[in-house]
């Protein structure tokens, strides 16, 4: 009879993990793979010493593409099948952290929280049904963390304990790079533990056993140490620039919180809430015994370390992804589930006794209805859509002709485009294997291949152009204003979640250019900074603008835009061009480079002022300022003028 109230609270441990793989592959294939799971696919389906050569030179090491490797031979290479390892390591997890709660805490309530949260967390579901490393590397760190509170508490043999924590440990490292700031910041807890919790005579030997471990790992982790640092000292797959601390830990805590499935004005209002239950749960933990503290101690390193360590990195190499801190997340699920499991001390009066208990429930359905929700949005919202790569080829098969052929932009795309359609070999532009934002596509890089894929003998007379990433390697939109100006745009254009698909006909390969087609010189330079080299009015209509930025000019940080006003042969006012910058918004003045000439596309219908355009004369003003500065004055042009005036344009609309 005493054992029937024990066993009622361990059903739902043993509940939890089936709840949580339920979760993890509902729906599992439903959704298209988007770009870096068509990654796992294109490389997992390498032989292994080309797998281990591609990923010496991307982000993350190659455990994660080894062990999808290995199951793909099993299990084929479907969407389900390439998203299901992540799935299994859900359910994981969740047992896990039940068991590192339970004990912490000793409180078998805390247990089933820590396993309830995490099995229903929307980071954790959303990423365990992604075909990349992110829920893999949250399993080993919690693993980790798990075989080091055991280490600490271990009063006997504990051999076989640290060999499973060298190899948890080598194997987290060898799957993603940030591991190790995790591991720094557990093995700073255990520190701490030992000398604040522990018995003396344990301390200096479980302290040089841990530093033995590392020095393991450390060795162990010496073949891929030269690919790391490599890795650090070439990665170009980000802007230069400063990184906006405040941002990035904003970003961080909605991904904590409300995942990636919620919109952001209402995740900012739900992430009050999180703030409140989190500071509730710490003063919990905080005025609790010494156990709890202990619990608060290992959460606090594990959500600090990795994410404060990946934001220092992140200040010199600017580029920051909440997905690259998931490792850190237990550590806040753990405070939830010991801040609101753990009994509270007694209190002097039955009426004070009830509002911590009622609070705590609060804040516990709190959490479940934020993540219920959150949850919903990942399985039913198309908002929460990944990028779209299959219902694009869908909708492309039926429709290209023999006579066609895709442009792909961006062209490192490529893998998951061959996921899908590897019988239609597209023209990659750039073509590169990862992206680079620094290969910023321009007339010299693009006329050539077009010219050749387009070349009379081949036949092909019609593009299909998909978009995606073009914001980054195409922000001044050289590739379809290439296809206008070799043939027109047929107006068949399909919009996708994450991509963008235009047709274009009667492409003929003379017409692709292979340097800034200006037309018309002006070459007025304003304030010795940036030159107006001249412009071109296109047959539909369009006007191209070309800027330079002078050779040999101070570096500028100045974020120029320019003002253009339209008007008639006549010189009545026309229209007012959006204000916009001298070329595409993700390519302000700071990045072009010395020398560069740029162009700026301005559309018939916004200079012109009508839907429907006509032929005729037409003419605009033109000045430059600073749209970072409200109070700045325009920049003076050679003449000393605000303002250049160009009149008599004629514009040919065919």
């Amino acid at each position: 009879m005493g054992t029937a109230p024990y066993k009622a609270q361990q059903l739902p441990l043993l509940v939890l993990p089936l709840l949580a793989f339920f979760l993890a592959t509902f729906r599992l294939g439903d959704q298209s793979l988007w770009y870096d799971e068509g990654v796992t696919a294109q490389v997992a389906q390498q032989g292994i010493a080309e797998l281990t050569r591609w990923t010496a030179g991307d982000i993350q090491p190659p455990l994660y593409y080894y062990g999808i490797a290995a199951f793909g031979q099993l299990a084929g290479w479907s969407e389900w099948a390439l998203r299901l390892p992540s799935a299994w390591f859900v359910p994981l997890m969740t047992a896990l952290m039940a068991a590192l709660a339970r004990r912490l805490t000793n409180s078998t309530r805390a247990a089933l929280l820590a396993a309830l949260f995490t099995a229903l967390h929307p980071l954790v579901l959303y990423y365990g049904q992604e075909a990349r490393m992110y829920a893999q590397l949250t399993a080993l760190g919690v693993l980790a963390g798990s075989l080091l509170v055991r280490l600490a508490d271990s009063r006997g043999k504990e051999g076989h304990l640290w060999l499973a924590f060298v190899a948890t440990a080598t194997a987290a490292v060898y799957t993603h790079y940030f591991a190790v700031f995790l591991l720094l910041g557990l093995s700073l807890a255990f520190l701490v533990d030992l000398w604040r919790w522990q018995p003396a005579p344990a301390r200096r030997q479980k302290s040089t056993a841990l530093l033995a471990a590392g020095l393991a790992v450390l060795i162990l982790y010496t073949p891929w140490l030269a690919a790391l640092f490599g890795q650090l000292h070439g990665d170009r797959s980000y802007w230069m620039g400063t990184l906006k601390v405040h941002e990035a830990l904003l970003d961080a805590a909605l991904a904590f919180t409300s995942g990636e499935s919620v919109l952001e004005r209402i995740a900012l209002w739900l992430l009050i809430g999180y703030a409140f239950v989190t500071l509730l749960a710490i003063v919990r933990l905080w005025r609790g015994s010494e156990r709890d503290k202990r619990l608060l101690l290992y959460a606090a390193c594990w959500l600090i370390a990795p994410v404060v360590a990946v934001l220092l990195l992140a200040v010199a190499v600017p580029k920051f992804n909440a997905r690259y801190v998931m490792v850190a997340l237990p550590g806040l699920l753990l405070i939830w589930a010991g801040g609101l499991g753990v009994t509270a001390a007694p209190p002097r009066s039955a009426l004070r006794a009830r509002q911590p208990i009622g609070l705590d429930r609060v804040a516990t359905l709190f959490l479940l209805v934020g993540f219920t929700y959150a949850a919903s949005g990942w399985y039913f919202n198309p908002a929460f859509s990944k990028d779209q790569w299959r219902q694009l080829v869908e909708f492309l098969r039926p429709r290209i002709t023999e006579t066609e052929k895709v442009v792909l932009v961006s062209g490192h795309a490529w893998p998951v485009w061959s996921y899908y359609a590897s019988d239609l070999a597209p023209v990659r532009l750039p073509e590169l294997e990862i992206l680079d934002v620094n290969a910023v596509l321009d007339f010299d890089d693009t006329g050539p291949p077009l010219q050749q894929a387009f070349a009379d003998e081949t036949g092909l007379r019609g593009a299909w152009l998909v978009n995606w990433q073009d914001e980054v390697v195409d922000p001044n939109g050289i590739v379809p204003l290439q296809l206008e100006l070799s043939g027109r745009e047929k107006g068949q254009s399909a919009e996708f979640f994450g991509l963008g698909l235009r047709r274009f006909t009667g492409l003929r390969p003379f017409r692709f250019v292979d340097a800034p087609p200006v037309e018309f010189l002006l070459d007025v330079t304003f304030e010795g900074v940036v030159k107006l080299v001249g412009y071109k009015p296109v047959n539909n209509g369009d006007l191209l603008l070309f800027w330079q930025r002078v050779p040999g000019a101070p570096a500028s940080s100045a974020n120029l835009h320019f003002a253009l006003h339209s008007f008639t042969s006549d010189g009545a006012p026309l229209t007012t061009v959006p204000d916009r910058r001298l070329a595409g918004y993700t390519y302000p003045f700071a990045r072009w480079q010395p020398g560069e000439i740029v162009a700026a596309h301005v559309k018939a219908q916004e200079w012109l002022g009508s839907a429907e355009p006509s032929s005729g004369q037409y003419g605009f003003t033109l000045r430059v300022y600073d749209g970072g500065d409200p109070a700045a004055t325009p920049l003076a042009a050679d003449d000393g003028s605000q303002e250049v005036r160009v009149a008599e344009i004629d514009v040919t609309i065919d």
